[in-house]
């Protein structure tokens, strides 16, 4: 049994609460290092070095979520790998993801209520609600198509980086693989759904501390980003990852 079907094992043996609590703990830690990327970038920097620095710093919520042992809807892509031997696993593999999508989505949001409630939206004269608006605003206005383009090669990088600490030996291998793939799709703008659910709820709550004449970010809005990219991240991980993976250990 290859190490990566031994991993898919692992999470099929889990129960329903363990799942769902661990779900949403790594939705507060991706909610997290939103936070940290949503800081980062209010920098008055050129475009690629902003983006390069918020990537850097996104890769904490992966860490955080790999060595915390959370359940990341995302990664789960993966449990796809052992569906293509044992079908008897599609059915398992699709309840699991829809207890974690759930639970990430409790996660972020929760995230996102607590950092409104500190006030700290209003930090250096706003920058942050505005910034963070910013963020959620355009992320509504990606067309389609692109959005879920963008869900595929962010997940297929996830995946990769999940990949790459499954096959590691330690903690501190995995420390060092991570931040490569997930700075990559960051810089670059691929679009995480997890990544999101805190993105757009935080940039909802953030329209309190704006001009009213704002255009607002609705539940409309947010449906029209995470649809498209969390179809773009299940290809990703399942086609671009899982699949190919399996074929290449079968080649």
């Amino acid at each position: 049994m290859d190490v990566l079907h031994s991993w898919c094992e692992n999470k099929f043996q889990k129960n329903y609460l363990s799942l769902l609590v661990g779900a949403i703990l790594a939705g507060a830690y991706i909610g997290f290092a939103s936070q940290l990327f949503t800081l980062v970038t209010t920098a008055d920097l050129a475009t690629g070095i902003k983006q390069l620095l918020g990537g850097i710093v996104f890769s904490v919520g992966l860490i955080l979520v790999v060595l915390g042992r959370a359940e990341l809807f995302t990664g789960h892509s993966l449990l796809s790998y052992s569906c293509f031997t044992f079908k008897n696993y599609v059915i398992q593999t699709l309840k699991i993801w829809g207890l974690v999508y759930l639970g990430n989505f409790a996660g972020s949001v929760f995230l996102a209520i607590l950092y409104a409630s500190t006030g700290l939206f209003n930090t250096g004269g706003g920058v942050i609600a505005q910034r963070a608006y910013q963020i959620a605003l355009t992320k509504t206005q990606i067309p389609f198509t692109q959005a879920f383009a963008r869900g595929i090669l962010c997940n297929w990088l996830v995946c990769l980086a999940v990949l790459l600490c499954i096959y590691a030996e330690n903690n501190l291998t995995r420390l060092l693989v991570i931040p490569g793939p997930i700075a990559t799709f960051v810089a670059l703008g691929y679009e995480h759904s997890v990544a999101n659910m805190y993105f757009l709820s935080a940039g909802a709550f953030a329209q309190n501390y704006l001009h009213k004449s704002s255009t607002p970010v609705t539940l409309s809005g947010i449906a029209h980003n995470l649809v498209p990219v969390t179809l773009g991240n299940i290809v990703g991980g399942v086609v671009m990852v899982s699949l190919l993976y399996w074929l290449k250990e079968r080649g």
